[in-house]
């Protein structure tokens, strides 16, 4: 949450939804549609590439180099990191349903929770089960796993009528949305509670 509204109050971005900063800085946003979250990403490679106070993280260097770029992972990517290394477990830490390794409706937590407040994956990555719902850069329509002809499955211009992709269950979800393979979607203009995003450091210089 903290990090979107930095971004909002530096750039005066008219968000669609005022209720998106109703929760605490240190839980994810939420009400955030797929295209406020992609201009997240387009202001924090500006921030990244112009910043002098950041010209030396080795992040920002990547960034500026033309070679590396902030953006929303593919469902591909999402799903490689939500395992955090073994390729065939249910979930990020096991084939075991455990309430206790992330919020959703056997949690019992009813809401979201604080980012980080469970254990993080194999990957150092937090909540990548659980807590909100996350953008990806993927367009539904295609089947999973990926096949190397479906060219148009990232196109970032395929318009508002065609849903994108989301991943990682949220607190609403029962045990079966909690697995890393589950998938979901949604139009690119919705707002809802329980869907936030996060963002890659991409090696291709996508737009």
């Amino acid at each position: 949450m903290a990090q979107f509204r930095a971004f909002v109050n530096a750039t005066g971005f008219e968000i669609g939804d005022a209720d998106a900063f109703r929760d605490p800085d240190s839980r994810p946003v939420g009400l955030v549609s797929w295209r406020e979250a992609l201009a997240y990403c387009d202001w924090l490679n500006r921030i990244l590439t112009t910043s002098e106070a950041l010209e030396n993280f080795e992040v920002s260097q990547l960034v500026r180099s033309g070679r590396w770029r902030v953006a929303l992972p593919s469902e591909l990517e999402w799903e490689k990191a939500a395992r955090g290394g073994p390729r065939d477990a249910i979930f990020p830490w096991g084939d075991e349903p455990d309430p206790n390794r992330a919020n959703y409706v056997d949690s019992q937590i009813g809401d979201t929770s604080a980012v980080g407040c469970f254990s993080p994956n194999g990957y150092g990555l937090y909540d990548m089960i659980g807590n909100v719902f996350e953008w990806t850069r993927s367009v539904s329509g295609f089947g999973y796993p990926y096949d190397p002809c479906d060219r148009n499955r990232e196109d970032l211009d395929a318009g508002d009528s065609v849903s994108r992709v989301v991943r990682g269950s949220s607190w609403l979800l029962n045990l079966v949305g909690a697995r890393c393979a589950y998938r979901d979607w949604y139009p690119p203009v919705v707002r809802d509670g329980d869907v936030g995003f996060r963002v890659v450091l991409r090696s291709a210089p996508v737009s």
